[in-house]
């Protein structure tokens, strides 16, 4: 089902690729179509913030777009959806370093393209499982892990250990492998933690449990 604020709310569409711009016209009631890093500023002027960037805009042997001036000029303030017809973990995480708020297949299902829009309008990242993954571990080795009692106190002995290993990147397989439970049981405490902890994603538990947020 469309999402009728996905589908109303302004558009940019950047893209050289006439099929793919094409394409992605269904993400919007009446997007706007741009060629040029440099349209940023205008889109960024006239008030508006989400775009859907194709990466493959950068030709062969270019430099990727984020390194280029027009994106370092105007990609500030926008809520960026960067997308990629090979995606890459490396390419992911550079692009989001860069500023963007979320990467994701470019011929991804438009109904996923749609909720990714969504989700990076409200300020969140959107990214796929694994590269999710990277960044949960990255997190983990740099930042300084909180006290328990900072976070975990409204959470029982089984939601706290299933915490922090989702806020080190294990996957739910992985977590009931560690725990000695099922997956189905995994995914009720991480919905009991979420809930209790007031999170939406992994993302956000990782840093409440460093302490960042």
């Amino acid at each position: 089902m469309r999402s009728a604020m996905s589908s109303t709310r302004p558009l940019l569409i950047l893209t050289d690729d006439d099929l793919l711009a094409e394409r992605w016209q269904g993400l919007a009631t009446s997007p706007v179509r741009a060629r040029s890093l440099d349209d940023l500023d205008t889109w960024r002027a006239a008030g508006h913030r989400l775009v859907v960037l194709d990466l493959g805009k950068a030709k062969a042997g270019m430099p990727p777009l984020w390194t280029q001036p027009g994106w370092q000029r105007n990609a500030a303030g926008l809520a960026i959806l960067a997308a990629s017809s090979k995606p890459d973990d490396d390419e992911g995480l550079a692009a989001l370093n860069a500023g963007a708020s979320g990467y994701c297949h470019s011929h991804a299902p438009l109904d996923t393209l749609r909720q990714a829009l969504d989700v990076i309008a409200g300020g969140e990242l959107w990214v796929g499982r694994a590269l999710l993954s990277r960044l949960l571990r990255l997190v983990d080795s740099r930042l300084p892990r909180a006290g328990v009692a900072d976070w975990a106190s409204p959470l029982t002995e089984r939601e706290r250990e299933a915490a922090q290993l989702a806020a080190n990147g294990d996957s739910n397989l992985a977590i009931a492998t560690a725990l000695g439970i099922t997956e189905r049981t995994v995914k009720a405490h991480l919905k009991a933690v979420f809930e209790k902890l007031q999170v939406a994603d992994r993302l956000q538990l990782a840093l409440r449990v460093h302490g960042v947020r």
